[in-house]
């Protein structure tokens, strides 16, 4: 069996990044397995097994412990083809993105950038959230809002009623508005609301809905009726170029049509470091970082890697 070697670090943000999470601290695991890199960066706040955990499966030989761990090793066999043919897996430009949204953040900034999109995190401050709808549609913007099932069953309707038409128009989508149940997202349908669906697609997603896809979790649930957009899981680098490269071969492929503007662009979310340094971007667009594979050769190259199987 081909071994795998993997490489800790820790993220830093300056606040939470999410409705789930305060923590500002994150830790994850770079993974090698033969040419190939990974990520794993798990967020058990949203449902996944630890950090621990994981690398123990790893370690027994359980690719496919998780949906993480199973992302983590199909990244490394994309990331190793590529690497041993000498070419990117950036065939083709990565779509454009989102702004994703932080304390602070100038609307007209961003859509003097070039961004169309801006995608707020909801909490349960709604009042907050409906000003931070203003502030960013009032600029131009067209508005995502990812509420992470922060809010109890009913709870978004109730701030959809209250929002008003003018508002309601400038909302695209609405990720995971509210806690998971069939009868309670049934009625948010059925008011029009235009759901995203950002985790458990099988048994979550309806017709009509958005897909919302993150390539570090394996399994793309998508037909050619269904319109998706990639995301990041706000990780490491090397896991937000595998996000971005799986966005671009996606925009050359069947569904392309399908493809709405992504959100690849987390690492504004972190303190720079080494790897974050190489991405750059043209407005709302990520420019592929060099090298072969997902790039990052040198950093690869010289980082001190342990053996894990």
């Amino acid at each position: 069996m081909t071994p795998v070697y993997f490489w800790r670090y820790t993220l830093k943000s300056a606040t939470g990044l999410n409705s789930a999470s305060v923590r500002r601290d994150h830790e994850g695991a770079l993974i090698r397995h033969g040419e190939g890199y990974g990520c794993l960066h798990p967020w058990p706040e949203l449902g996944d097994a630890s950090l621990e955990e994981q690398l123990r499966a790893l370690a027994r030989g359980q690719f496919d412990f998780s949906p993480l761990s199973l992302g983590a090793m199909e990244c490394a066999r994309f990331d190793g083809e590529a690497r041993r043919e000498g070419r990117s897996l950036f065939a083709a430009p990565v779509p454009e993105s989102h702004w994703l949204v932080r304390e602070g953040d100038d609307p007209g900034f961003a859509k003097s950038d070039g961004f169309e999109l801006a995608k707020i995190k909801g909490t349960r401050d709604l009042k907050r959230v409906g000003e931070e709808i203003d502030r960013w549609s009032g600029a131009g913007l067209r508005i995502r809002l990812d509420f992470n099932e922060c809010l109890p069953k009913g709870g978004f309707l109730e701030f959809w009623k209250e929002l008003g038409d003018e508002r309601r128009r400038q909302i695209e989508v609405v990720e995971d508005p509210e806690v998971w149940n069939e009868e309670g997202w049934m009625g948010l349908r059925e008011a029009d609301i235009p759901i995203a669906v950002d985790r458990d697609h099988t048994s979550r997603l309806r017709l009509g809905d958005v897909l919302v896809y993150k390539p570090a979790h394996f399994g793309f649930a998508c037909n050619r009726e269904t319109r998706f957009y990639v995301t990041s899981y706000m990780d490491h680098a090397i896991g937000q170029a595998w996000a971005a490269a799986f966005a671009s071969i996606a925009s050359q492929g069947g569904l392309n049509d399908k493809l709405l503007p992504c959100g690849l662009l987390t690492h504004r979310c972190f303190e720079t470091d080494a790897f974050f340094e190489r991405l750059r971007c043209d407005g709302p667009r990520l420019r592929p970082p060099g090298g072969t594979g997902l790039g990052f050769d040198d950093l690869l190259e010289a980082l001190p890697w342990k053996r894990l199987t």
